[in-house]
């Protein structure tokens, strides 16, 4: 089993991972026992007794993102000389020169490498986000997003911020998610999150909804993007009486049906954990209609105002 947040001395300990930063050691998973194995997912035995019964035993991979101190590692010369990882690549199935390459990145992950031991880094950094150290590890994704932009990994780790907000019904960081307006992370956990906290949908988080939507108009949002947010403060407070949407009091989560959603990239998470069954409220009929409705009355103001402008100009 892994341990978290903890080392202890043990002989033959590869010497790189005590020059990991102390604070960064906390956020890893280290073991001294050996690896069970590893996969890529959920993994089943099925085993028939002489009387005809059938019995499915289910075994979940290790945690990818765990050390484990028992297997060499060696510090390569160069890194053009390592094998490049394996999809979906995990510490226990590293070679020894991979595993040293890992381990002195730790020291400093701004730096450039493979995107897959990023990834390898990061599936604890998720685990730590649903089971551990939340906060730690939320910096820590954060300060991955700014040095490796890759687009898988920038688009797990988005959902991976947000959902954990969800999860851990912290609304202090999901806001501070977006208050930078570099984020731009908008899908159905975004209003389930506003949902359950009885937050209405602000006239920013309209502007995303309204690129996220089938069926919209989006002419004007690429357009006159400013023009398009300041007509949808005007309809939400000739609607609402407010320049925001009061989503709670619109509809009920009983009716909206809970479809599965892939949420987190780490393969050893229960498949509850790592894609539960949620509401989904932009695939909700009654949600798409009145959003639809909305959406159609900005795009008509912004057509009018910018055909208004042409004209007296």
């Amino acid at each position: 089993m892994s341990l978290l947040n903890k080392l202890v001395p043990r002989k033959n300990t590869n010497p790189a991972i005590n020059k990991i930063p102390p604070y960064r050691k906390e956020l890893l998973f280290i073991s001294y026992d050996k690896p069970k194995g590893h996969g890529f997912g959920l993994q089943f035995t099925i085993s028939i007794s002489e009387t005809g019964n059938v019995d499915l035993n289910q075994e979940v991979p290790d945690d990818p993102s765990t050390i484990y101190a028992v297997l060499p590692a060696t510090n390569p010369s160069s890194p053009d000389n390592v094998e490049k990882l394996s999809y979906f690549p995990s510490y226990s199935e590293m070679n020894p020169g991979q595993r040293g390459l890992y381990l002195r990145w730790l020291y400093d992950v701004t730096a450039e490498i493979d995107i897959g031991y990023v990834f390898v880094y990061y599936y604890g950094l998720e685990r730590q986000l649903v089971y551990g150290n939340f906060d730690a590890a939320f910096e820590e994704i954060q300060l991955l997003r700014k040095h490796h932009n890759n687009g898988s990994f920038q688009g797990y780790s988005a959902s991976a911020l947000v959902h954990s907000c969800l999860l851990r019904k912290r609304t202090d960081k999901l806001q501070e998610l977006y208050s930078t307006g570099d984020f731009d992370y908008f899908e159905n956990s975004n209003l389930l999150i506003l949902y359950y906290n009885n937050l209405e949908i602000l006239p920013d988080m309209m502007f995303q909804l309204a690129t996220r939507l089938s069926g919209v108009n989006k002419r004007y949002i690429k357009l006159m993007p400013e023009l398009y947010k300041e007509k949808i403060s005007e309809v939400l407070v000739n609607k609402f009486g407010n320049a925001s949407y009061p989503l709670a009091s619109r509809f009920s989560l009983d009716e909206v049906e809970g479809i599965p959603y892939p949420i987190f990239a780490n393969i050893s998470f229960a498949p509850e954990t790592r894609t539960p069954r949620l509401p989904n409220l932009l695939r909700h009929v009654a949600f798409q209609k009145e959003m639809g409705a909305i959406f159609k009355e900005i795009h008509e103001a912004v057509k009018s105002e910018s055909k208004w402008k042409q004209r007296n100009a």
